[in-house]
This record gives C-alpha cells, sequence and structure tokens, in this order.
C-alpha cells in the first residue's frame, strides 16, 4: 500500500504549504527550515509518485492532483484529531493563526474592536493583518495568502465570494473656521464652489460622488487643494483648514470622540454610504480557525455605521 510509505509529518508539511503557497511562510508557520520543508515536499512526491507543486518565478502552484490531495487529507487530519479529542476525553481548544485583509480605517476603527472580543474567547487563535487597497486583497486571496478580507465597492474575481456585512456612510466635513468664512447660503452651487477641497483620490471620484448624492452633481467646478491616499493624513487636512473633504463616519465619530471639532453637511435624503464585504476563495479551504473568525465576524455585524 502506498500509505506504508507516507510518513504523516509529511501530510501536516504537505498541507501548510498548500494552505500558503509558500515554502517560506510554511516553514515560518512549522519552525522549520526552509530548505527542509522544500526536502520533506519532495520526498512526500516521491512517495507518492506524482508531482504536487509547480515552481512557476519562485511561486509555488499547485497542482491538480495536489487539490484533490489536500481536500481529502485536510478533511482526514481534522477527523483525527477529533477521534483523538473522543478517545482523550478532552474538548480541543480552538487554535492555529489567521491572516486578515482589510482598508486601515474600517479595520482600525470597527474590525479590531470586533476582533478584540473574539481573542478573548479564543486566546490560542493568533492574528496576521494585512492592510491595503480591495484590488490588492483581491490577488491576496488568490494567491492564498491571506484567508480573507473585507473589501468596499470593487468587482472581485469570479473566484472570490463575497458577503455585504457593513454599510459605511460618507460624511462631506469640514472645520468650523473655514465654515466661518464661507457663504450664508450653505447649499447653493455658489457656496459649494467657493470652498477649497482636500481628496483621497487625483479624479475627485468620491467628492463628486458625495455631490451626486446629495446635490445632483450641479457640474460643480471643485478646487480641489491637496490630494492625499490616507485616510488620517485627509482628516488631518479637513481639522486644520486645508478644505472640506469626505470621511467616513466611523472616522469621524472618533475624532469627536477625541474632542475635535468638525462639521459635517447634512446633504439631502438618506446618507451616501459605501458597502463593505467579507471576501474568501470558494475554492480554497479554511482552517478551523480561520472558518470560526470568519463565520463569528459576519454574524457580528449589523446596522449602518
Amino acid at each position: 500500500m502506498i500509505i506504508d510509505h507516507i510518513n504523516l509529518n509529511h501530510l501536516r508539511i504537505f498541507e501548510c504549504v498548500y494552505r500558503t503557497r509558500s515554502m517560506t511562510a510554511a516553514s515560518q508557520e512549522l519552525h522549520l527550515t526552509q530548505s527542509g520543508v522544500s526536502q520533506h515536499i519532495k520526498t512526500f512526491e516521491e512517495g507518492v509518485g506524482v508531482r504536487l507543486f509547480d515552481r512557476i518565478k519562485q511561486r509555488v502552484v499547485p497542482t491538480t492532483q495536489a487539490d484533490l490531495l489536500f481536500e481529502q487529507c485536510t478533511k482526514s487530519l481534522r477527523d483525527l484529531e477529533q477521534v483523538f479529542a473522543e478517545v482523550r476525553g478532552t474538548q480541543k481548544q480552538l487554535a492555529g493563526r489567521v491572516t486578515i485583509g482589510m482598508p486601515i480605517e474600517f479595520g482600525n476603527n470597527v474590525v479590531l474592536p470586533l476582533l478584540a472580543k473574539f481573542a478573548k474567547k479564543h486566546s490560542l487563535v493568533k492574528f496576521n493583518f494585512k492592510l491595503d487597497f480591495a484590488s490588492v486583497m483581491n490577488e491576496m486571496l488568490l494567491d492564498g495568502k491571506i484567508d480573507f478580507a473585507f473589501v468596499d465597492d470593487f468587482t472581485m474575481d469570479r473566484k472570490i465570494a463575497i458577503t455585504p456585512v457593513y454599510d459605511e456612510v460618507l460624511e462631506l466635513c469640514i472645520s468650523p473656521d473655514l465654515l466661518k468664512k464661507a457663504g450664508t447660503d450653505k447649499n447653493s452651487k455658489q457656496f459649494f464652489e467657493s470652498l477649497d477641497y482636500v481628496e483621497y483620490q487625483k479624479d475627485e471620484a468620491i467628492l463628486r460622488k458625495w455631490f451626486d448624492h446629495h446635490v445632483g452633481g450641479k457640474n460643480l467646478r471643485l478646487n480641489v487643494k491637496a490630494t492625499i491616499m490616507d485616510v488620517q493624513g485627509l482628516a488631518q487636512l479637513i481639522l486644520t483648514g486645508t478644505g472640506a473633504g469626505v470621511l467616513p463616519r466611523h472616522l469621524v465619530l472618533k475624532l469627536q470622540k477625541d474632542g475635535h471639532k468638525i462639521h459635517i453637511f447634512k446633504g439631502s435624503g438618506d446618507p451616501l454610504k459605501n458597502s463593505i464585504s467579507i471576501a474568501h476563495h470558494r475554492e480554497r479551504s479554511q482552517s478551523p480557525a480561520a472558518q470560526t473568525a470568519l463565520s463569528w465576524l459576519t454574524e457580528s455585524f449589523a446596522g449602518p455605521a
């Protein structure tokens, strides 16, 4: 039988390399050298008689045989672990490492406080966080570098499943001092065109989206004095009176809680919302820790920002 020639440790190493898509990441997780992991995989491939990974431009790419083996061996390893726990009469505490991608400010203000509660319940679970744009998260999910991610309005690859969980309200804000210098008719085209603005994107996309939603566009000519692709930097420019700008409500509330004075334009009708979703790879198996964290976070979100 083939199994007579298989070392159980090779299965564990194979599972880790497949899941992380990296010899280096697997070596760090398993506390082995990278060369040691590579040698274990080579020996395992010789034992089963098939190539399990292709090495393409320094990337580890699983073969179709590896896909099948991973699906079955992961289930078998978990079943064995459960049986061992039952035999010993103990319930294994949830443990493992979970890698989560998320936008910086949404992650800091919304996700991390929730995860702090999860971490208290599951003290053996460890976390890695990747902070970047949704486009980057899309590639990291496809490459298996993260377990799941929080993403905003971005067209993800069809292999990525998304579940809307949160409506991030976007507010047009200005410092009270700068507001005093402006005109009195605070809903007119002339008033809005008299203001200076600060923006997150070069094409004024977020500002335009706010005005299209609340004012109907009005073909406004906006004087954008500064552009900065950092929400904290944008907040500082607004607070110091450089210009008006759009911020997520959760950050505005945090600034107000910290004692900063900031005026919010009411707009008209419903607030402008940026939908946040949890995204994960449809075909990738999740570790128990990752699956539990994913389910817990999905269930924890309720209501608008």
